[in-house]
């Protein structure tokens, strides 16, 4: 048992470091193609900017929500003659949840990198498949393989 314990303290920081999140990956997926190809893929982006003599191209999801947190705030909901209802929330604690995705081209217009950041970027392939280029796609590509009996 002891054995066991110690192995794990002792790869606990390697895991660390091979840690690769999906966002990492999926931005990954998109180097040595052409922006247009993102494009076609994830729309237009929401700003185009050059900074320290890079391209860069972002875009951004916002989703605003209001919480109501320790009796802060109060919600008054109503119904219609047809059963609808309707809910108005005053008070609380606006919460914004965000996904912001930057892509780095060269001069000829082709991926060489990018990054991302956010509290609301999908965490797993089946959430974020579209983000993921579908010509260097390696979750299908891992799904080709067959065990043989």
């Amino acid at each position: 048992m002891k054995k066991l314990i110690i192995l794990c303290l002792l790869l606990t920081p390697l895991s660390a470091f091979a840690w690769d999140s999906f966002m990492d990956k999926c931005i990954r997926s998109w180097i040595g193609y052409p922006l247009d190809s993102v494009i076609k893929s994830w729309g237009y982006p929401v700003q185009e900017k050059n900074i320290a003599g890079k391209k860069l191209y972002i875009w951004e999801t916002y989703d605003y929500d209001t919480d109501v947190i320790d009796g802060t705030g109060w919600t008054i909901t109503s119904t219609d003659r047809k059963g609808r209802e309707t809910s108005f929330t005053s008070g609380g604690q606006l919460k914004v949840e965000f996904c912001r995705k930057i892509i780095e081209v060269d001069n000829n217009k082709n991926v060489v990198g990018g990054q991302w950041e956010g509290n609301d970027c999908p965490k797993f392939y089946l959430v974020g498949k579209k983000y993921v280029n579908p010509a260097n796609n390696e979750w299908e590509s891992n799904k080709s393989i067959k065990i043989r009996s």
